[in-house]
């Protein structure tokens, strides 16, 4: 369980991805029922996760990294600004 963040590559094909996602550190408490229960802290407002502006606050530990693999095709990617 964590959040991570990597761009979207603008060119056809296939691409290959790492994500290196982390996760808020919670109190002691939190961290004592995560290991026990599963799951753990989750943040209220996500979209602060994208911001590395508001991200600089928070206490936050390594999560992992997802490798991704993904399919592009370039269909009307010019009505929404990305050149090619």
């Amino acid at each position: 369980l964590g959040y991570g963040f990597c761009h979207v590559p603008a060119a056809p094909g296939c691409h290959a991805l790492s994500c290196v996602t982390w996760r808020p550190r919670g109190t002691w408490r939190e961290r004592l029922r995560q290991r026990l229960l599963g799951g753990g802290p989750q943040l209220r407002v996500p979209p602060e996760a994208a911001g590395a502006s508001e991200r600089f606050r928070l206490r936050t530990e390594a999560a992992g990294t997802v490798h991704l693999q993904l399919g592009v095709l370039l269909r009307h990617f010019g009505r929404f600004g990305v050149e090619c």
